[in-house]
């Protein structure tokens, strides 16, 4: 990575757009703009200046050169300036599930089933511990990359694997652990050969986090209503 020097806005070089950094996404709710910094597994809002600024090029305006807000924002290493004419895009729309696995009648869970689901609970809880949010999605978006983006699945699959980790419920307790939940679950899933969406939602009024897992049109670990008032800020 560049220096602060690097960073900074200089009116002598070809300039043509901007992008965030690595690492960062953002979505808007209402009328502010929620950030996710995995790396720092952190999320934040910018001042209304400065979002003000931030939006104009997120919907392709262009800022004065000096605006001191991208300026802040390119030294701060959150805005990568580019020599093509690209905009910071926000985190894309998902088509929210009309149906879960939670309200269907699940099978009866396997004994290996839920022994799978605990070892991956308590796997996926160390190496958030150890490694952090960034590095953890790193990995499982890696895992789910080397999958085929198509491939006929024994009927059934899913709602074996989710009976699984509803019998490991019982047996571990999943209060505020969204996100380990739902790492493990869609861990367990590529294991298995399935492609799932991992998705990060914000909302506010007051701000709160959410995570959950979606294969195709449905909902694996959570409900409708919980999950419809939050936002998308990152699916992977």
């Amino acid at each position: 990575m560049g220096s602060r020097a690097d960073l900074a806005f200089d009116p002598g070089r070809s300039i043509m757009g901007f992008t965030l950094r690595n690492g960062i996404s953002f979505c808007r709710v209402g009328d502010r703009i929620i950030f996710l910094d995995i790396e720092a597994d952190r999320y934040f809002c910018l001042s209304r200046s400065a979002e003000h600024s931030f939006l104009l090029l997120a919907e392709g305006g262009t800022p004065p050169p000096d605006d001191v807000h991208v300026q802040g924002l390119l030294a701060r290493g959150l805005l990568v300036a580019s020599a093509t004419p690209e905009a910071p895009a926000a985190c894309p729309p998902i088509v929210m599930p009309q149906t879960s696995l939670l309200d269907l009648d699940l099978p009866l869970p396997a004994f290996a089933g839920t022994t799978s689901a605990l070892c991956c609970l308590a796997a996926t809880r160390v190496r958030l511990k150890m490694a952090g949010l960034g590095r953890t999605l790193s990995w499982l978006s890696t895992r789910k990359s080397c999958l085929p983006t198509s491939r006929a699945l024994p009927e059934g699959q899913v709602e074996r694997i989710m009976a699984g980790f509803v019998s490991a419920a019982h047996l571990a307790s999943q209060i505020d652990l969204c996100l380990a939940n739902s790492i493990a679950v869609a861990s367990r899933m590529i294991a298995k050969g399935i492609r799932p969406d991992v998705v990060l939602g914000v909302q506010l009024g007051p701000f709160s986090a959410h995570c959950w897992v979606q294969h195709e049109d449905r909902l694996v670990n959570d409900r409708i209503d919980m999950v419809r008032t939050f936002t998308p800020i990152l699916v992977l």
